[in-house]
């Protein structure tokens, strides 16, 4: 008896038949996945879809497969690194656009006050802000810093003169910070004059983490001080990661070696104050 298949192919009807990937193949695309996602933090599927080259079906697939794995968290339309088993550490993303961070953190000085206190985040960028200041002694006569950033500390601490505090809470070993319910309420007791803060992503509505503590944290401190400065290179521009730390217009500025070009074709719209170029 012949199969539906051969009844079909004598009339030259040729129905669709699956092709059928090595498991070789598959394996290879998901470890390449996994990377993905721990270079980057977040993807989200659309992103996926157009770096593999595969369907949302088959992108939701592995990634079910990889969050079975515990390699990663699952969050609506996207994939996050599990910040404390694949992201990468502090000292392993310090080196990535090392040059405009460098950049990024000498502008940033120049929005120092000539007195007050001043607020340094976790992250890359504004560990580049902290080694700009160990060359800059004379910028830090007048203030106090307040930072929950360990490597922060460990480089403004080698100078005696400077007056720093570092903020308790509970240990997130890749961002090398201090965080959770702790950290914040440790804020109750500060007011800043200016903040730098990090991020993730910028796009269209405005600067996002990936990890909720890190989010809700620096929202308290925008909450807390007159003006906030977020620090990111270019490499953020058009990322999207999943919790949104503030909107355009409601902080003082973004400090950014993107050019007001690179800016506008992301579709951030910005007013031109706000924008400050690392040169």
């Amino acid at each position: 008896m012949r199969s539906l298949y051969d009844w079909l192919r004598s009339y030259k009807i040729v129905p669709f038949r699956p092709v059928r990937v090595s498991l070789d193949i598959v394996n290879a695309r998901r470890e390449r996945l996994r990377e993905l996602i721990r270079v980057d933090g977040f993807l989200p599927v659309a992103e996926i879809c157009r770096r593999l080259e595969i369907s949302e079906a088959t992108a939701r697939r592995d990634l079910a497969v990889i969050a079975g794995e515990g390699h990663i968290t699952r969050t609506r339309g996207g994939a996050l690194a599990d910040y404390n088993a694949s992201f990468d550490s502090l000292a392993a993303r310090s080196h990535r656009a090392r040059r405009p961070k460098e950049r990024i953190a000498l502008a940033a000085l120049a929005q120092f006050p000539a007195k007050g206190t001043i607020f340094l985040d976790a992250g890359t960028t504004i560990l580049a802000v902290a080694r700009a200041l160990s060359r800059k002694r004379d910028a830090c006569t007048g203030l106090t810093f307040v930072t929950n950033n360990l490597s922060v500390a460990t480089v403004l601490g080698t100078n005696e003169d400077i007056d720093l505090h570092v903020l308790g809470g509970t240990f997130l070993r890749r961002q090398a910070a201090l965080l959770g319910g702790d950290a914040v309420r440790a804020l109750s007791n500060w007011h800043f004059d200016v903040a730098l803060l990090g991020g993730e992503g910028m796009d269209a509505d405005g600067i996002t983490n990936s990890h909720p503590e890190i989010a809700a944290f620096q929202k308290t401190v925008c909450e807390r001080t007159p003006k906030t400065f977020f620090c990111l290179d270019a490499t953020k521009l058009g990322r999207t990661t999943p919790h949104r730390v503030a909107r355009w217009g409601e902080f003082a500025g973004l400090i950014t070696d993107a050019t007001a070009k690179q800016v506008a074709a992301a579709g951030i719209k910005i007013p031109s104050r706000q924008l400050l170029h690392a040169d």
